[in-house]
């Protein structure tokens, strides 16, 4: 994760390369060939197909060589040895049968040409059906096994049949491409599948050394030959929900304990399959998603958002100022402004050690975790603000105002439509304006006019559609439709009306999503797809997972824990030091407490919901007796402390 920073005195510096081909690049260097014994069993594989395949030809060429021989051996030799009352010698022997044998296959015979009737035949049919039978088996058999790209589905198959314990990923489009990315970078194996075999990534992802299974993934017999009776986990990313479940359900008869996660867009959908594939292994790419545009909208600096029942939780990257009063020691930042730090590094982009000690120097860049109000705290204390609209005081406000409170939304699909019912579920709510076009859902147009949210039929494109929503009351502008391009010219129509209005753009790519963030400011361009892959990857490996993010090659998530489960006893930080898991909400007698203090103690019958990188929540369960006795389904969403929980539905 990666922030591309405007020009403000004191920012991290800009990188050469976005996140996206940061990942590629270090994944082609981690994955440039196969092992040696992968290989190995991917090639005598391959033989037994080939001969499979071949045998009609081959066991007709060896039965002709093996008739000849055995004619020269017992019938032709003893002849020519007794005519000419010698004794035979080695001419006589059956290595020289097949000798003489080879050289009539070559048209190239030796011996005298027989006058029996059977040696006439064998003499003139060795050479021409031999030929034959050489050039439909042997050479084409050759010609297959040693240059695969003739056969490049067959000898995937082969690769694939090497793998276990891996992730089979049924979809390689948007999430698919994006989840296989991530399981590659944390260090699982993947075999994919997908049934167009000119995919747009499929060159990419066979260049990672993944096995690229082609063919629908609803056939049983593709499923096997990604070796899904071996494999770890399955994602099921495919653009359809009712092929999803097919192909769910088709792996599940094959195995009913494999871990199988879904990408369904349907809502109530989503929530019935948990029923009867179990609890978060149904997600949403566009309920993932949401979160992260509707905190951006209202917000500055943010990376990446959690949706808890509590309410969201949002990760900021701050690059600390000289002097500000965020420096200093990070325990101090932690408890001052009711946040905690996931990653520190230094103006050299080096890891620091987050010991209780640690201090902030200027220049250190800190990837925090808090409430949006808390870390706007830390933004504005930060100072960097201030500085720039001395330089420039034209730019954007820096939060919503009493005069500029708008949020225009653009597009209401299923990221957009979640991302309005995201903000008027804010406790401090924008007033919030919608702009789609005339084919928008009537169920979504019914929802927000019973919200009371005005709506405008147009193209966003379109100056005058903006002016009548009321840009110039706005602070923010999200472009959310499914299409990069016409995102992009939403938010140069935008920005032509006004140059200061704060932008939020959704793209798929990561390269234009960061580049765009260096032309319309710090983190306002996002990807779905890489947002939602992290969280299916997760799912994958390891069970129950609620949500999961990625900082650069670790991949924390999040998951629900009964405090009766090894963790009663023990306080919020001994929980930290000791298993590397933090608890960011703490449920105990229908009360709920975000981001807990770091002294508080875990009591029997809790429910914590704790942040931890992939391998120490791996681990912890193992400790506190495996996601089976570790992992609770709260039945409701619990109140939080202070006041009501706002539960956001997604996509």
């Amino acid at each position: 994760m990666t922030t591309i920073s405007s020009d403000i005195p004191g920012a991290a510096p800009r990188p050469t390369a976005s996140e996206d081909e940061i990942r590629l690049e270090r994944l082609r260097q981690r994955r440039r060939s196969y092992r040696l014994w992968r290989l190995l069993r991917a090639n005598l594989r391959d033989i037994g197909i080939l001969g499979r395949q071949a045998w009609v030809s081959l066991a007709s060429l060896a039965a002709l060589l093996v008739g000849s021989a055995l004619y020269l051996y017992l019938v032709y030799f003893p002849r020519v040895c007794a005519a000419s009352g010698v004794r035979c010698g080695p001419d006589g022997d059956l290595a020289a049968s097949f000798y003489h044998t080879m050289l009539l296959l070559v048209f190239n015979a030796q011996s005298d040409f027989p006058q029996d009737l059977s040696g006439r035949l064998i003499f003139f049919g060795v050479p021409l059906f031999g030929l034959f039978f050489l050039l439909q088996s042997v050479v084409d058999f050759a010609r297959l096994l040693f240059d695969k790209g003739a056969r490049r589905e067959g000898w995937q198959i082969s690769l694939a049949s090497t793998f276990s314990d891996h992730v089979v990923v049924c979809g390689i489009g948007r999430v698919g491409y994006r989840t296989v990315l991530q399981l590659l970078d944390v260090g699982h194996e993947v075999v994919a599948v997908d049934s167009d075999p000119s995919s747009e990534f499929a060159a990419t992802i066979m260049a990672l050394k993944v096995p690229f299974i082609v063919g629908d993934a609803r056939d049983p017999d593709v499923l096997r030959s990604a070796g899904v009776a071996r494999a770890r986990g399955l994602v099921v990313a495919i653009s359809d929900d009712l092929k999803n479940v097919e192909v769910a359900l088709t792996a599940r008869r094959r195995r009913p304990e494999l871990q199988t996660v879904l990408r369904i867009f349907n809502r109530e959908l989503d929530r019935n399959l948990e029923r009867s594939f179990g609890r978060n292994s149904a997600f949403g790419a566009a309920a993932l998603a949401a979160p992260t545009f509707a905190a951006a909208a209202v917000s500055r600096e943010i990376v990446h958002v959690l949706s808890l029942p509590e309410g969201l939780l949002a990760l900021s990257e701050v690059t600390v100022a000289a002097d500000s009063k965020i420096s200093g020691f990070g325990t101090a930042l932690e408890q001052s402004y009711g946040v905690r730090m996931l990653r520190l590094r230094d103006a050299s982009g080096r890891e620091r050690s987050r010991q209780f000690m640690s201090r902030l120097e200027a220049g250190d860049v800190v990837l925090l975790l808090g409430t949006l109000a808390a870390l706007e705290r830390v933004r504005v204390d930060n100072e960097a603000g201030g500085k720039v609209r001395f330089l420039a005081p034209g730019l954007s406000p820096q939060r919503p105002s009493e005069r500029m409170n708008t949020v225009i939304v653009c597009g209401l699909g299923k990221v957009g439509a979640a991302v309005v019912r995201l903000l008027a579920s804010l406790e401090l709510q924008p007033r919030l304006v919608a702009v789609c076009q005339s084919d928008t859902s009537p169920r979504v147009l019914a929802e927000l006019e019973a919200q009371g949210v005005p709506v405008f039929l147009g193209d966003a494109r379109d100056p005058a559609v903006l002016e009548e929503a009321g840009i110039a009351r706005a602070y923010a502008v999200a472009a959310l439709s499914g299409d990069d391009l016409t995102n992009l010219q939403v938010g140069l129509t935008a920005r032509s009306i006004r140059p200061e209005v704060h932008l939020v753009l959704r793209v798929f790519s990561d390269v234009l999503a960061e580049r765009l963030s260096a032309l319309f400011g710090i983190n306002t361009a996002y990807s779905t797809s890489a947002l939602a892959a992290p969280t299916l990857a997760a799912a994958a490996v390891l069970r129950e997972v609620d949500h999961a993010f990625d900082v650069g090659e670790r991949l924390f998530v999040t998951a629900t824990v009964s405090g009766g489960d090894g963790l009663a006893g023990r306080t919020v930080a001994e929980i930290r030091d000791q298993t590397e898991s933090l608890v960011i909400a703490l449920r105990r007698d229908g009360l709920a407490y975000t981001l807990p203090g770091l002294e508080m103690p875990i009591a029997p019958g809790d429910e914590a919901v704790l942040l931890a990188e992939l391998k120490a929540l791996a681990r912890l369960r193992a400790q506190i007796g495996g996601a089976s006795s570790a992992l609770s389904s709260p039945a409701r969403a619990p109140r939080r402390a202070g006041r009501p929980a706002a539960r956001a539905e997604g996509d």
